[in-house]
């Protein structure tokens, strides 16, 4: 019975992941996790009436998408840091797709229609999630991965720029923030500027030097209370403003199939923009706390906030990279962060609108500017550098593609060169001219030791990568030039395949040709250290048979062995 139990409890922590804090939640989490979902709560409510107008429906529904999405993904996604909710990115593509199939609409229909969208996204998440598509993820390298979280810390930076000058932003891109506020220097409004400043210079000291202070929550109440009482909004600083409350709308969206298939490419470019942006940022905060994040649980997880906004009349919600930034810089340590603040935004949503009235947005605007700055990662740059400098060379180029192409084109030309890279290292790959070492076991690079040598009439050569149709012509051609240089000719080539893992139809006749020029020239080919797959496929292919079963070896060893009892007895000259 207890292994039953413990069956099921196993498959709920895979499936259900946020339900796990109830056997594993420590008592030391709960006032940091408690005090940054205040922060995050006091974030989303500007954030989310912006971006509901951004997408075009009613303010308040931001509220509720940013508190369904946090609740939902906190039950079923697999990040303990991960925020999810309204993203200025995914309002821009919803706003873009709407507009173009609900131009004129009632105020009604736009909602149901965004409803839809949010509900097509889950379901493509949700389909990618239960087939497994995750591994996708596997092709987001660290490179990629510093290359996006500089991006992305650069994008949030742009986002604040015109905020924190006190001016209108206009652009939706980074080179058009950075440009609009360089155009409008002159109209800088002074007061918020200087009051922008001040916030970050003290969020700055409190976490160098009172870290265990919630500095974003205490300056949200401070300058509410002294906007409040100095009535700065009459002096041009900018507040939230009122807010009209309302309770949310529950039900299907009210559509029909043509609005699905005018939707769907939108639809398909939020669930993979949503996926690639969420997973790497999981990512950035699974490895810094040290814990696994599951790339299909993620799909999941996304599919879970979207369906749930869904059904309360929302619109489509992803990972957001500041408020999971401050969540990470307040010490949030588990999901309960979301579900709390959650419910702090639900509550105010319904009866507490009028508190953040006197909210300087310029507030808003230093603390993601903060965060964002210690999110970004120079230092790992450097550091690929000095190990691999092709690695370094991805990561800036990842960071400039979501900078100026956007984060999911970014990503996928930075995916793109990774793999390029990975073919030519593979059409190229390492490898050795072999011989033995006095007192040392092995066979040795003859290259890397001077005292190596190698046995007369013999040529033993490893390839250090899988034989497929990129680098069989390359093998060939090196082994041609090796045959050709030594001194005396060889009589047996030795092909150390302890390396070769798999070996495709190009490959094997490439080896095939190989064999007769080396049997024309009386040499004889020779594989030794060849794993079972790779015996299968030679067996196959039919290589097994013209090399010969008596020149397959288990070992480098045997086959040298081999060799040198043959011309013991005389069997070569």
């Amino acid at each position: 019975m207890k292994r039953l139990e413990a069956g099921r409890w196993r498959s709920v922590r895979r499936f259900v992941p946020g339900l796990s804090l109830v056997r594993s939640y420590s008592k030391s989490w709960l006032r940091p996790d408690l005090l940054s979902a205040l922060t995050i709560a006091a974030m989303l409510v500007p954030q989310g009436l912006a971006y509901a107008q951004i997408v075009g429906v009613r303010p308040v529904a931001g509220l509720y998408a940013g508190a369904v999405g946090m609740l939902a993904y906190a039950v079923f996604g697999p990040s303990r840091h991960l925020m999810v909710g309204p993203e200025a990115g995914a309002a821009i593509i919803a706003a873009s797709a709407l507009g173009g199939v609900a131009a004129g609409a009632e105020p009604a229909r736009y909602a149901s229609l965004a409803a839809l969208l949010a509900m097509m996204v889950g379901l493509i998440s949700l389909l990618a999630g239960v087939f497994k598509t995750g591994a996708l993820a596997d092709f987001l390298s660290k490179p990629i991965l510093i290359g996006y979280t500089n991006g992305a810390a650069l994008i949030i930076i742009g986002s604040q720029l015109a905020r924190m000058f006190g001016l209108e932003r206009e652009s939706d891109d980074f080179p058009g923030q950075v440009l609009e506020v360089g155009r409008n220097l002159g109209h800088t409004h002074v007061p918020t500027l200087l009051l922008g400043l001040g916030i970050i210079l003290a969020l700055v000291l409190l976490r160098q030097f009172l870290p265990k202070l919630p500095g974003p929550l205490i300056l949200v109440v401070v300058t509410t209370v002294v906007a409040q009482v100095f009535q700065l909004h009459h002096g041009g600083v900018k507040v939230v403003g009122a807010i009209a409350a309302a309770p949310p709308s529950l039900g299907l969206p009210s559509v029909g199939f043509s609005d699905v298939r005018a939707l769907l490419p939108a639809a398909l470019s939020l669930a993979l923009v949503n996926y690639a942006s969420s997973v790497l940022a999981g990512r950035i905060y699974a490895d810094k706390h040290r814990y696994h994040l599951d790339s299909n649980q993620e799909l999941l997880g996304q599919a879970a906030a979207n369906l749930a906004n869904a059904f309360t009349q929302g619109f489509p919600v992803t990972g957001s990279d500041s408020r999971t930034a401050v969540n990470d810089a307040m010490g949030g340590k588990s999901q309960l962060v979301g579900a709390v603040a959650a419910v702090l935004v639900t509550v105010f949503a319904l009866f507490l609108t009028p508190l953040l009235r006197n909210l300087p947005l310029v507030t808003l605007g230093a603390i993601v500017t903060v965060a964002a700055v210690y999110l970004m990662d120079v230092r790992s740059i450097l550091a690929l550098w000095r190990v691999r400098r092709v690695e370094a060379v991805l990561a800036v180029v990842t960071t400039l593609g979501v900078l100026v192409l956007g984060i999911l084109q970014g990503i996928l030309v930075a995916v793109a060169l990774a793999l390029g890279d990975l073919i030519r290292r593979a059409a190229h790959p390492h490898d050795a001219v072999l011989g033995q070492r006095e007192d040392v076991p092995g066979w040795h690079d003859v290259t890397r030791h001077a005292d190596t040598r190698t046995v007369p009439g013999l040529l033993v050569y490893r390839f250090d990568a899988p034989m497929f149709f990129a680098n069989a012509r390359y093998l060939r051609e090196q082994l041609r030039a090796l045959v050709a240089e030594a001194k005396p000719t060889p009589r047996e080539v030795v092909l150390d395949a302890s390396a070769v893992f798999d070996l495709d139809v190009t490959a094997a006749e490439g080896l095939e040709k190989l064999r007769r020029e080396l049997t024309e020239r009386g040499i004889v080919l020779v594989i030794a250290d060849a794993n079972a797959p790779l015996r299968g496929m030679l067996r196959r292919t039919g290589l097994m048979e013209r090399l010969g079963e008596e020149n397959v070896y288990l070992t480098v060893e045997a086959a040298v062995s081999r060799f040198e009892q043959r011309r013991a007895r005389g069997g070569i000259t």
